[in-house]
């Protein structure tokens, strides 16, 4: 899927995700979500030209299905920490709900402490921490790692 075309913030599109069809919603949770004075736009606006370049590369590239490893490590971990249950490999895709993309395009990516945000991930829930969601993180083209939602916000 290639995105020529105006996308807004939190449009919807069509991914495959674990072998099925899927609609998420594109969100823009970077600078280009704030006007010139610093406040933040309406929900529709339109993505800039980095974001859908962004967006592009993540379609054509990023399969979640790649990472079911990484989501299980996650996941037991988080369990672990609350000592609940451990889930399989066949149980990673009713552990979470993708529902959107989230593009983090900054000007400063790099917080004081030298903490790395995706530009671009997954984001959705997840049954290990129903609070705090997932997020599954890219950066510069590499899988970068997976925290709860607000690692992108």
């Amino acid at each position: 899927m290639n995105r020529e075309s105006v996308i807004k913030n939190n449009d919807e599109i069509e991914i495959v995700m674990f072998g099925k069809k899927k609609i998420v919603n594109v969100i823009s949770t970077g600078d280009n979500q704030f006007d010139e004075d610093g406040n933040y736009k309406k929900d529709d606006f339109e993505l800039n030209e980095m974001e859908i370049k962004c967006l592009n590369w993540f379609i054509s590239n990023i399969k979640i299905d790649d990472y079911k490893n990484e989501i299980l490590n996650y996941c037991n971990d988080e369990y672990g920490a609350i000592g609940e249950k451990q889930i399989t490999l066949e149980n990673v895709e009713d552990e979470i709900d993708i529902y959107a993309i989230a593009i983090n395009i900054t000007e400063h990516w790099k917080a004081k402490n030298g903490f790395v945000y995706p530009e671009i991930s997954f984001y959705g829930d997840c049954k290990c921490d129903p609070e705090h969601g997932i997020c599954i993180g890219f950066r510069d083209g590499k899988f970068i790692g997976i925290e709860s939602q607000d690692w992108t916000l």
